[in-house]
């Protein structure tokens, strides 16, 4: 009887032992080196207003109406790392020779802003803000009665139905990825800079070995290839008014694009700011920015965005009417492409983002004609000269809920 008892608690006691749980594994460090390139194309207005060369005039109105064969190209690169530099920092991009930019691009860390020392400024007197915004929506001959917004009740929180969910949607997208920044990391470098803001060519390729080397990084190497460039440029063009007074805006796809989105801006007559986008609802945003293609997926399920199928909106003749010369936005959403030096507990990675965006200004018509040039030639952009510049800040892209997200309600 005592043997079976023994047993018994021997049991006990290894069913107890099995039963323990497990020791948590620690989580693997984080990479200590995050690279970011962002690629972007420009095509209509938005590449005539880049680069060192100066278009004709003939060429200038071509590009506003959509037309021309101006293309931009344009890169954002980011270094960010966890460790300081040793000494003064130091880090360049050794790029393929289809770039045509030299061997290097240096990335430049940017010196810090001094906080403005002693004094306050003057209280000054607050103005009620004056107007409205008018928002309609979606592709189609006509569109539904806008969504108004008046300022002056907005500045008090009062937001129309409907669109407080949209701000907080702008609000948590704008959190939704943490990008590198001078201010959370100890070594950063970015281009382009105060040192090198060239003119990125329209004929470079970034297909082939990419190499970052610095003081404060890991050494970084990744290879791009086919369906990893520049986009092409869309084409956004007026196609052309219909009997209602609609208006056919079209353009080619780009086969690396996972979806569209379209804005407009203008004002009325009246002195109302008249807001369209080409979203199924008011209280849809499509982001005027990178997305991921999960992302993309999602806006163009929930009606924010248009498939990558799409090559054509009708501009609703209401919105025609209302802004006969509004500037028009088209963003075409590319693939993203990441890298790292192993699958677990990577000590570097990198991600590369593209994107192709158009800009037109309705109402050009024949002014845009390409065969009119002061010469009597054809009207083309004069090839980008180096310019003597300060580097662009990058332009952060915006959804209506970044317009909405910072009113207090």
């Amino acid at each position: 009887m005592k043997m079976v008892r023994v047993l018994a608690a021997g049991v006990s006691a290894a069913v107890l032992i099995g039963a323990a749980p497990a020791t948590k594994e620690a989580a693997p460090p984080p990479p200590i080196a995050n690279y970011w390139m962002d690629v972007s194309t420009s095509s209509g207005f938005g590449a005539a207003m880049m680069g060192g060369g100066r278009p004709s005039p003939a060429a200038m109105m071509a590009m506003m109406n959509g037309g021309g064969s101006a293309v931009g190209h344009t890169l954002n690169l980011r270094l960010s790392s966890r460790e300081k530099p040793t000494g003064a920092p130091e880090a360049d991009h050794f790029i393929p020779a289809g770039m045509d930019m030299g061997e290097s691009l240096p990335l430049v860390t940017p010196q810090r802003a001094q906080e403005p020392s002693g004094g306050s400024a003057e209280p000054g007197s607050y103005e009620k803000p004056k107007g409205r915004m008018l928002i309609y929506w979606g592709c189609g001959e006509h569109a539904a009665a806008p969504v108004v917004i008046d300022f002056a009740k907005v500045a008090e929180g009062q937001i129309p139905p409907g669109l407080q969910a949209l701000a907080r949607m702008g609000r948590s997208m704008g959190r939704a990825m943490r990008e590198p920044t001078p201010e959370n990391s100890a070594g950063f470098g970015e281009w382009p800079n105060a040192k090198d803001s060239r003119v990125v060519p329209a004929s470079a390729s970034l297909v082939g070995a990419h190499r970052v080397q610095g003081n404060y990084s890991p050494a970084i190497a990744f290879t791009l290839g086919q369906g990893q460039d520049f986009m092409p440029g869309l084409g956004l063009r007026e196609a052309g008014a219909l009997a209602s007074g609609a208006e056919r805006l079209d353009w080619s796809p780009a086969a690396q694009a996972t979806g569209y989105a379209l804005a407009l801006f203008g004002s009325g007559g009246n002195g109302d700011v008249i807001m369209w986008t080409s979203a199924k609802s008011a209280s849809l945003s499509p982001m005027f920015d990178y997305q991921t293609p999960a992302q993309v997926r999602q806006l163009i399920a929930s009606g924010a965005a248009l498939p990558p199928s799409t090559s054509e909106c009708v501009l609703p003749a209401e919105v025609s009417r209302a802004v006969p010369q509004g500037m028009v936005m088209e963003i075409g959403y590319g693939p993203e492409a990441y890298f790292s030096d192993k699958p677990k507990a990577p000590t570097w990675t990198s991600r590369v983002r593209f994107k192709t965006t158009a800009m037109l200004m309705r109402g050009m018509g024949d002014m845009g004609a390409a065969d009119s040039d002061d010469d009597g030639g054809e009207a083309t952009a004069q090839p980008p000269q180096p310019p003597q510049q300060q580097p662009a800040k990058k332009r952060r892209g915006i959804g209506l809920g970044d317009l909405l997200g910072s009113i207090p309600h």
